[in-house]
């Protein structure tokens, strides 16, 4: 059977999407797959949090690059700091949630750790 792939990235950045691009064509050229959708978890969510999202983390890697490093340093061991951020993206992506569900991929691929951590059942 043919495998339906999901990619999900976020476009906080252009290195998100643009490795799901990347992997899109890699996916789309191999026979054992039958569809690749490639979406942008961020379209699943509304306005404000897609807004706060995308263009807190471009303002400060304009504005403030020191201290987007030091918080990825400071929040760069797993679980340390993301029982408030992942409550938060599961609260504003449950339309992701039901995207997920309904489309059913057997593979899915995530370039951005939202999409996985928010839709985590």
């Amino acid at each position: 059977m043919k495998k339906r792939v999901l990619l999900l990235s976020t476009s906080a950045g252009s290195g998100h999407v643009a490795a799901a691009r990347a992997l899109e064509k890699v996916f789309s050229a191999m026979p054992q797959v039958a569809e690749v959708v490639n979406k942008d978890a961020l379209e699943f969510t509304n306005e404000s949090f897609r807004t706060i999202y995308s263009d807190l983390f471009l303002n400060l890697v304009k504005s403030n690059p020191q201290l987007l490093g030091w918080w990825y340093n400071e929040s760069d061991e797993p679980w340390k700091t993301d029982t408030w951020r992942i409550m938060l993206d599961r609260v504003n992506t449950q339309p992701l949630v039901s995207f997920i569900k309904e489309y059913a991929p057997h593979i899915v691929v995530c370039t951005h750790y939202m999409p996985a951590a928010s839709s985590h059942t």
